[in-house]
């Protein structure tokens, strides 16, 4: 859709035409034409130029309908309704709208309504309308299905030179560092994540026992050091199922109003072309 400022009467007629197409979609209504080509010849012979011309069957019957847009400044008056019937009277189409930007008359809106010919008015919202500027036109649900693969340690072993199995325990595992013999130290955390790693490949929900050797290492904990040869972990992959829905609210900025004066009908055109029935739900229409 073109902006407010962008709009003119060549795109006031072609919203017009897809207004009606997109209303009459349940009604298989045709657009025969629309813009200066759309004419049509009278039986007086004379070629009649409508701004959008539809059509319809019944199964029997085909019925022509010729819509008229208007984007003035001033109101339609009686003489811009007599020369649609008039075209109406000289040619096979059965029914007239007139679509305005500003309205009508008191005198045209009573010779078209004796003369059953539809008016209504077309414009811009604007602050004095007793709408809301937006409007919700949907729901979306986004169904996401999450397993997350977590590797877990349960316990860590250290065997010092002497054979002693030593625990360490969870609290001490990111402080923990090791030492080899040329004095190089790195940190038991990235020794873990190595056995990590080995557990992302395993069965899930499997415990699995891998041990790394160290030889004539020292590892620190706390205050204390120790001498040992291999590090055993003890672990296991877990899934956790994370699934969850996140609704998303579809909000629209209404651009237009449509008025269907003798039928009393308001419809909302917004910004992204939606036309929504004010008397209806919103969201039905989506």
């Amino acid at each position: 859709m073109n902006s407010i400022n962008e709009i003119d009467w060549k795109i006031y007629e072609s919203l017009t035409k897809y207004i009606y197409e997109t209303l009459r979609k349940d009604y298989k209504i045709n657009i025969e034409g629309y813009g200066h080509n759309c004419r049509i010849k009278g039986t007086s012979g004379v070629m009649h130029q409508v701004d959008v011309l539809t059509s319809e069957v019944d199964g029997l019957h085909t019925y022509r309908t010729a819509i008229e847009c208007k984007y003035w400044n001033n109101k339609v008056n009686k003489d811009t309704v007599m020369k649609l019937l008039s075209i109406i009277n000289d040619s096979d189409i059965q029914r007239g709208i007139i679509v305005s930007k500003n309205g009508f008359t008191s005198d045209a809106q009573k010779f078209a309504e004796h003369h059953n010919i539809k008016i209504v008015q077309l414009r811009e919202l604007n602050k004095h309308d007793d709408v809301q500027a937006e409007v919700e036109c949907g729901i979306i649900d986004f169904f996401f299905k999450i397993n997350i693969r977590r590797p877990e340690i349960t316990k860590i072993m250290a065997k010092t030179v002497n054979d002693i199995e030593i625990s360490i325990p969870e609290n001490l595992q990111y402080q923990a560092l090791i030492e080899n013999r040329d004095g190089v130290k790195i940190k038991l955390f990235e020794s873990i994540i190595v056995f990590k790693d080995f557990l992302h490949t395993q069965k899930e929900f499997k415990t699995i026992s891998k041990s790394y050797s160290f030889p004539d290492h020292i590892i620190y904990l706390s205050n204390d050091k120790h001498y040992i040869n291999s590090i055993t972990y003890e672990g296991l992959l877990t899934i956790i199922n994370n699934d969850h829905i996140k609704t998303f609210s579809l909000v629209d900025k209404v651009w237009m109003i449509m008025n269907q004066i003798f039928e009393q009908q308001k419809f909302l055109i917004t910004k992204n072309g939606i036309i929504i029935n004010k008397n209806e739900n919103f969201s039905d229409k989506i």
